[in-house]
């Protein structure tokens, strides 16, 4: 077999063996299940292994398809292009990249202090706009219509679905 992207192939295989690990082995030995909870906490655990165990084998998918595409493909012309290689990969970072790492870096040790010593709610809404704004969303709608959105689905999942509270 000829394969022509081996890490997305290699990556693949790997995820999955660590995905059936993770799911047979590790959570259980690792989470103990009590007969008094209504959702066991093993249930966010088991649905992430199962996530990254369907995308890995999505993946492996992908690498093979790509080799069965080149194969038809060397049947009709003798010469294939792989998209990866017409991407123009620039070595050099801009200094405008950098000032939006450094940002967002400091954004992001600026709501982990808010989250340790303020709050949680005051954390998360400095976390989505200041990201928001660092990335260089200016409309305001969007930006709140996006942190309104995310803030509204982290309470329904953590007051209403799993019962639990934060802070």
């Amino acid at each position: 077999m000829n394969i022509s992207n081996k890490s997305d192939f290699v990556a693949s295989i790997i995820l999955f063996l660590t995905g059936i690990i993770f799911y047979f082995i590790i959570i259980p030995q690792e989470i103990v299940l009590e007969d008094e909870a209504i959702i066991g906490p093993d249930l966010l655990p088991n649905i992430c292994i199962i996530l990254i165990t369907f995308l890995s084998a999505l993946l492996f998918l992908k690498s093979i398809k790509k080799e069965i595409k080149k194969e038809n493909n060397n049947e009709e012309t003798n010469t294939v292009y792989d998209n990866s290689m017409m991407l123009k990969v620039k070595s050099e970072f801009s200094l405008l990249e950098i000032k939006r790492v450094v940002l967002l870096s400091l954004s992001i040790l600026i709501s982990i202090l808010l989250f340790t010593y303020v709050d949680v709610l005051i954390a998360s809404i400095f976390l989505i706009l200041s990201s928001c704004l660092v990335c260089g969303l200016k409309k305001i709608w969007i930006i709140l219509s996006l942190s309104s959105g995310l803030l509204f689905l982290a309470y329904f999942l953590l007051y209403k679905v799993l019962g639990t509270a934060v802070g």
